[in-house]
């Protein structure tokens, strides 16, 4: 049904939202038991009535007193955007304009034949009119779109995966790079980043379902394109991480498990499950080599007492009662100029009932986990280490001493946090106290969060980081007090929490859903555009009227969205905190970002190659002036952390001595050289 903003609703209660950790939450020993998801991921919904779908035609644009600006970006009713985690799907370039992606459709049929990307680009000023058709030639599926140069990349699924490129962001017609379709196995759920200097460096991640008897073996591959799409390698399973049925993942990896992130020469993909360690792996040369960092791991011991990346339902013990925390499927990466990596998942409670069900505790031990690559442990490592490893373990002698079940409890990330100086590197938050009183009162969760793919009662983090190191993390969290009359389910909101570069949280958290337009609405999921630039962060949500996914509706998700198909609002929020009293803007001595610079062949012919060797990523002018000092040629590209090489057309150029001039960030260099 089409969203109607009464101006006669009374002004959104207050929803106070802070961090508090010791909380009494009285629903915790509620639990759940249902049958082992199937390893194979619905793309296409059920065939259930369709409905009527109608355009809005004046989304929402809230100023929220200075803390943050919202759009519309546009309406769909396909509302499954991700089986698991969800990343890559909004991207932002250093002049502050942004593009963002949804898995959109308008057909007014659950056959869905118009799904495909929508998208809407922010020019700096506004958005432009919501979609009216996708963005590719046939019916496509979860869309990731990343910044390119000036231009933008866009990969979806449909007969394989296929990547899109423009020079122009926002705008002109998208060329088809590669297809990896049935010839390459049709894989699917694709994610997609640039890195290197001027972006020439492409990077792609998608999964593969094969048909093994009676169950699928999943993979997840890698390609890359050195070249910014003219030539590609060879499709390859993702370095380091074999999740073959043999592998030490098990064959646990599958559709929407993985995020990535680029900045510079770094580029990383970090892969969880419920039933698999948190792990990234992280090229420092654009894709060459590759190095694997375990964030979290898996809390179940093999034989040995030693930690395992995966487990299976049939390796449990029979009868094993014992409960564990682990990630909920849902995760986000973010590198900043530092090269530091930035990870956040959610948490998820549960235990294995047989080799066919599993019990889980939406309210039990739940959060969002925040980790960094400058978290040191008590070995010297960067992992959060296993249970009965650390000296705080001590504190906690009711805790089964030969269990890892611990490992990711949220006491023990919080203490864990203030070992070593590391409060800036790990944080656990997403504990929600919207009325005050302060315990957590979730006493209708109990079957509900089974109306979502990712399962924790806190879910969906994405991260958002700046040149500085400040950073935003938005999630979706269960409210106390705005409940469905309906289903008697609370609602899910849309909150943001923040960081400063010194370290410092902000846990007076920003509640995006807080104002009479959001009072009635159920968000989730939320995501981020990775980088931010100037003191702006965006991120986004989805809204929707109803609960659930009616993508999920069947008998093992009665209650999804009511079983009605609603259209879905999707919502880009800028948010620039220096309203938060203490937000760290740090104050350096503007640094020469060019550390050399020559230019080459010189004497030159057709082309002049420059090589920059950058300290850091900055916008460079490039300038030619002849002998009698007239400008004869201006471009602007981007450079990158390390070997730099744009190049200039001479075949213009008369022959004769020219100077070329390099500008970035208030310093430049001059060159001369040679057309012959």
């Amino acid at each position: 049904m089409k969203k109607v903003l009464f101006v006669t609703l009374a002004l959104a209660v207050g929803m106070t939202g802070f961090a508090q950790k010791n909380l009494n939450n009285p629903a915790k020993n509620y639990s759940v038991t249902v049958e082992k998801p199937s390893a194979l991921r619905t793309i296409d919904g059920s065939a259930a009535q369709g409905i009527q779908f109608n355009m809005v035609e004046h989304m929402v644009n809230v100023n929220r007193e200075g803390e943050y600006e919202e759009f519309g970006t546009m309406t769909t009713n396909y509302d499954l955007q991700s089986n698991s985690a969800l990343g890559n799907r909004m991207t932002s370039w250093p002049d502050g304009t942004v593009a963002n992606v949804a898995t959109w459709d308008h057909s007014n049929t659950t056959s869905f034949p118009d799904r495909g990307a929508g998208y809407n680009f922010y020019d700096g000023s506004s958005f432009g009119d919501e979609p009216e058709v996708r963005q590719e030639p046939m019916k496509s599926g979860w869309p990731s779109i990343v910044a390119c140069g000036e231009g933008e990349l866009l990969a979806s699924h449909a007969t394989g995966v296929n990547v899109y490129y423009r020079p122009q962001k926002g705008q002109g017609e998208w060329t088809l790079l590669k297809n990896w379709g049935n010839d390459y196995g049709a894989p699917t759920w694709p994610r997609i980043v640039c890195s290197g200097p001027n972006d020439e460096y492409i990077h792609v991640v998608m999964c593969k379902q094969i048909s093994v008897g009676d169950s699928y073996d999943n993979h997840v591959y890698y390609t890359r394109s050195t070249d910014r799409g003219e030539t590609w390698s060879e499709l390859v399973d993702l370095p380091l991480i074999d999740n073959d049925e043999n592998g030490e993942y098990r064959n646990q990896f599958s559709a929407d498990d993985y995020v990535m992130a680029a900045n510079g020469n770094n580029v990383a993909i970090l892969l969880s499950a419920y039933t698999t360690e948190v792990v990234y792996i992280i090229s420092h040369d654009n894709g060459e080599t590759w190095e694997r960092q375990i964030v979290a791991p898996y809390p179940i011991a093999d034989a040995d007492g030693n930690p395992v990346h995966a487990v299976d339902f049939a390796d449990y013990p029979e009868g094993m009662t014992d409960t564990i925390n682990t990630s909920d499927n849902s995760h986000s990466i973010a590198i900043d100029d530092k090269g530091t990596v930035h990870v956040a998942f959610g948490l998820f409670h549960w235990r294995v009932t047989d080799s066919e069900h599993y019990t889980y505790y939406p309210a039990g031990y739940y959060g969002i986990v925040y980790w960094n690559s400058n978290y040191v442990n008590e070995e010297g490592g960067h992992e959060i280490l296993p249970f009965g490893r650390s000296s705080i373990d001590a504190n906690h002698p009711e805790w089964e001493p030969n269990h890892l079940g611990w490992t990711l409890h949220p006491d023990r990330i919080e203490e864990l946090s203030q070992v070593g100086g590391n409060e800036a590197n790990l944080h656990i938050f997403g504990y929600i106290d919207e009325n005050g009183n302060g315990e957590i009162d979730y006493d209708n969760v109990t079957g509900a969060s089974w109306h979502y793919r990712s399962l924790g009662l806190c879910t969906m983090p994405a991260i958002s980081v700046d040149d500085m190191g400040n950073l935003v993390v938005v999630f979706s969290v269960w409210s106390e007090i705005r409940i469905n009359g309906e289903t008697n389910f609370s609602y899910r909101s849309a909150y943001v929490t923040l960081r400063d570069y010194t370290g410092t949280w902000f846990d007076d958290e920003i509640n995006l859903s807080d104002s009479f337009v959001h009072e009635y609405e159920e968000q989730y999921p939320t995501w981020a555009a990775p980088k931010a630039y100037n003191g702006a962060f965006w991120v986004a949500y989805s809204g929707d009227e109803n609960q659930g996914l009616y993508l999920d509706i069947s008998d093992t998700y009665p209650n999804s969205n009511l079983g009605i198909m609603t259209e879905n609002y999707i919502y880009a929020v800028k948010i620039v905190p220096d309203f938060l009293e203490g937000w760290g803007v740090e104050e350096k001595e503007a640094v020469n970002p060019m550390t050399s610079t020559r230019v080459y062949p010189n004497p030159a012919t057709d082309v002049l190659n420059i090589e920059v060797n950058a300290s850091q990523s900055s916008e460079m002018s490039i300038s030619v002036y002849n002998i009698m000092g007239q400008k004869v040629m201006d471009q602007n590209v981007m450079i990158s952390t390390g070997i730099n090489r744009p190049s200039i057309n001479t075949s213009d150029l008369t022959s004769g001595i020219y100077f070329v001039t390099v500008k970035a960030n208030g310093f430049e260099n001059t060159m001369k050289f040679i057309v012959k």
